[in-house]
This record gives structure tokens, C-alpha cells and sequence, in this order.
């Protein structure tokens, strides 16, 4: 079993060379110095044009690309040469536009540095790359052509060296990791900031129920406090009935005040609340009680 598992890595990395081999294997070409000549023109068509006539170039096909790819139809019977232009019109914009994006990249055009040959895919496509020099990184060409030898797909990469590679890798890693950290650091505010906002409902809940809480009335004295009182002794009440009366207005509001003095009449007079109705409370001017 340990021996099955030690072998298992092997048989992966085979069986991965065997797809990529199947997909496209390196072949021999014996028209080959055709797609060097090729790569070497289509190269200096590039070097040879300047930054604002390649820019131009690219807007204006970009603009009239339906024009463009009619065009391209149409090339096989221009002149009756039967020829047929060399790339599709998708190919030849990418082309372009790789060229033009890494300008800064390619610097000064120096020459062939390396022929790396052609690949064939499963359907007969063949692809040929090649490297070129230039003062600030080689450029690799690689044209994919099908059958009929149209280029069908360019892509023009710069060759970065290992170095550049791993400081490019060190500073995509620091950027991912360091956006990874701001986003932390804003959520840990945001969730701190949520006892403030928790705080304020609170504040807002309790003042809301205080307003809607009867408001305690202040203590009731001199000709407030009496009237309730006096208006029970007219009623003919006991002294107890005056005192408790007095002190049930001192601690209650108008609404409450109303309500006690109406009960407390209502139950010396032996009648219901619902009988009579208290209207309006006076104070005598003579208080009778005071003498007692």
C-alpha cells in the first residue's frame, strides 16, 4: 500500500505530460525558413511603425471593423491574385493591441535572438514561435496558423527574467495580502462602532417611553391641595375620607385628581361614578376644616 502511494505522484506527473503532449506535440517543419520569414516581416512591420501611427492604426480598425473583416474576404480577389490575406481580422487587431501595450516593456528593437519552432494541436493547427531581442525584455512571437496557413491567433509576450518574476509574484502577493488586511481593519471599525449605534437606540427608547409615561404631577399645596378637600367636606365627608382625599391630590395629576375625587364621592354618597359628572373644582374662600 505505502509503495501504491509513493507511486502515485509519479503516475500524476506522466499523465499530465501525456495530456499536454496530446494537445500539442513539436514537430518538424520542412517549409520552416517560410514561417521564420514570415515572423521576421510581421516583426519589423511592428518596430518600423511609431507609437501614434500604431495608435491610429488601432483606433481606426477598432472603429470600422465589419469594413475590416469584408475586406479581408474580399483580399483573395483585390488585383486577382487569389491571395489571401495573412491573418483573421480578431488576430491581427490582438496583434496590434499586444504590441502597442507593451511598448515600454520591449524598448528598442536588437534582432533574432532564437527560432523556437512549431507545435501541431490535434486538429492540424500549427503554431510557431519565435524569440526577439530588445533593449529592455525579449519579445516572444508565437502565430497560430491553420490549414489554409491564415494566422489565426497572435499573442506577443515579454520574457521577464527570474528575478522580475518573483519580485512581480513578492508584489502581487503583498498587494493581495496587504488589501486583505484593510478590508479586516474596516470591518473591526465598523463592528465597534456598533456599540455607539446600540447606545443611541437605547437613549432614543428611553426617552420615548418617558414621554409616553403620564408625567408625575408635583406635590399640590395651598389653594390646589385645598379644593379637593374642600369640595369633599361640601359633599358632607368624614374628616378621614378630606384627609385621604389631600393626600391622594398631592400625588397625582390633574387627570388622576379628577378620577380619585370622583371615587370618593361616589362611595360617601353611595351612588355610581357614572351618576354625576365633576365638572369644575372650586376653592371656598372660608374653610371650615382649618377651625376644626
Amino acid at each position: 500500500m505505502k509503495r501504491s502511494l509513493r507511486k502515485l505522484p509519479a503516475l500524476l506527473l506522466l499523465a499530465g505530460i501525456l495530456v499536454l503532449t496530446g494537445c500539442s506535440s513539436r514537430v518538424y517543419l520542412e517549409n520552416e525558413s517560410e514561417y521564420q520569414t514570415r515572423s521576421d516581416q510581421y516583426v519589423q512591420m511592428l518596430v518600423s511603425t511609431d507609437s501614434a501611427a500604431l495608435e491610429a492604426e488601432i483606433d481606426n480598425l477598432d472603429s470600422h471593423f465589419e469594413d475590416f473583416e469584408q475586406q479581408i474576404e474580399l483580399y483573395p480577389y483585390i488585383g486577382g491574385s487569389g491571395q489571401k490575406f495573412d491573418f483573421t481580422a480578431d488576430a491581427y487587431l490582438s496583434m496590434l493591441k499586444s504590441y502597442e501595450a507593451n511598448l515600454d516593456e520591449f524598448g528598442a528593437y536588437v534582432g533574432v535572438k532564437e527560432y523556437e519552432g512549431a507545435t501541431e494541436d490535434s486538429d492540424g493547427n500549427i503554431t510557431y514561435s519565435a524569440v526577439y531581442e530588445f533593449e529592455n525584455h525579449d519579445m516572444r512571437l508565437s502565430l497560430e496558423y491553420n490549414q489554409d496557413n491564415v494566422v489565426t491567433t497572435a499573442t506577443l509576450d515579454p520574457i521577464y527574467s527570474t528575478g522580475e518574476i518573483a519580485q512581480k509574484a513578492a508584489l502581487n502577493t503583498l498587494i493581495g495580502m496587504g488589501s486583505v488586511f484593510v478590508v479586516l481593519i474596516i470591518l473591526c471599525f465598523l463592528i465597534s462602532c456598533f456599540k455607539y449605534i446600540h447606545m443611541a437606540e437605547e437613549k432614543a427608547r428611553k426617552g420615548k417611553t418617558a414621554e409616553e409615561k403620564p408625567k408625575a404631577a408635583a406635590p399640590v399645596s395651598g389653594p390646589k391641595a385645598a379644593a379637593p378637600a374642600q369640595t369633599a367636606a361640601n359633599a358632607g365627608a368624614e374628616p378621614e375620607l378630606v384627609a385621604a382625599i389631600t393626600a391622594a391630590a398631592a400625588a397625582a395629576d390633574d387627570a388622576q385628581l379628577v378620577a380619585v375625587i370622583t371615587a370618593a364621592v361616589a362611595a360617601e354618597m353611595g351612588t355610581s361614578e357614572d351618576g354625576f359628572v365633576v365638572r369644575s373644582i372650586r376653592r371656598r374662600r372660608g374653610n371650615k376644616w382649618k377651625k376644626a
